[in-house]
């Protein structure tokens, strides 16, 4: 329905979810992003990303990388084309990577206190109410190591271009871990591709470069490189890819929020991993937090 209709049906379904479901009345302005105003929103809505000038602390970057790196976790295995996520688990060893992208659980995402304090962080929640003009709801977080892995494993790893459709309307935060150059692996967004398809897609599915920029144009595929600790929000309803890597490494951490659940089944969080200081918070704000059992 979403390419049939071109993204029409998608939209008349968030502007109903907006009128029924409403917003909070009022979210603590405190949180990493500072201060959010109409024109960062106003952006981000023309061009369906946007790269903040706040970032993560060096204390909180340290304390991720220092978790992500003494964590075993599963691989995506491309022997025999499989591209399915192993049931063993190795820690990330940089000098001799077994597969392009290595993921952590929900479990394992919730180990990390700083992780944490960026799932609860109330100015990701106040952009998120904002841009979605609704309450958010958070649906997922992931965090994953990409190692240059020669173009194998390419689709599974989301190293090629794609929309993603797993909820009606929805936005994803992506945190830089560690330093993104061209080489190592930047996010790829096609400027402007969240509003609405063109009559050349005429399907889901991974898109080659080059039919990406046949159909939107050179000057609208962006590669957004960053520091580590940069931080980005990003509609990933519009084409965009983690670009292959050629060396070095890259750990980034994501949360998406939705405006509706209505999709692909969600991975609940435990409840009891949650730390103290945020059960109250989470039951504050029941409907964002609603997916935590």
């Amino acid at each position: 329905m979403f390419v049939f209709t071109k993204g029409k049906s998608n939209d008349l379904l968030s502007k109903e979810i907006s009128n029924t479901v409403g917003k909070y009345k009022e979210v603590p302005n405190s949180g990493i992003l500072k201060n959010i105003d109409q024109n960062m929103i106003d952006q981000f809505k023309k061009d369906g990303f946007f790269v903040f000038d706040a970032c993560l602390a060096e204390n909180q970057v340290e304390a991720i990388f220092e978790y992500a790196k003494t964590t075993p976790v599963s691989y995506l295995n491309t022997t025999n084309n499989l591209q399915q996520y192993s049931k063993d688990k190795v820690i990330f060893n940089e000098s001799q990577p077994i597969a392009p992208r290595y993921d952590f659980t929900n479990d394992e995402i919730l180990k990390c206190s700083t992780l944490q304090d960026l799932i609860f962080d109330f100015s990701l929640l106040k952009f998120a109410q904002e841009y979605l003009e609704c309450k958010p709801i958070l649906d997922l977080a992931a965090f994953w190591w990409s190692a240059p892995f020669n173009g194998i494993g390419k689709n599974g790893a989301a190293q090629m271009y794609h929309f993603d459709l797993d909820r009606i309307k929805f936005l994803k935060f992506f945190f830089y871990i560690t330093d993104v150059d061209t080489n190592t692996g930047p996010h790829c967004y096609v400027k402007g591709s969240h509003l609405d398809l063109p009559q050349k897609i005429d399907r889901d599915g991974r898109y080659e470069d080059q039919e990406i920029e046949a159909i939107y144009g050179k000057e609208n595929l962006i590669e957004i490189t960053g520091k580590k600790g940069s931080i980005i929000a990003v509609d990933t309803r519009g084409f965009h890819k983690g670009k292959e890597l050629l060396n070095g490494k890259r750990l980034l951490f994501q949360i998406q929020f939705s405006n509706s659940l209505f999709g692909q089944v969600s991975r609940e969080t435990n409840w009891n991993l949650i730390e103290e200081k945020y059960k109250t918070q989470a039951s504050e704000f029941l409907y964002t937090f609603n997916n935590i059992s």
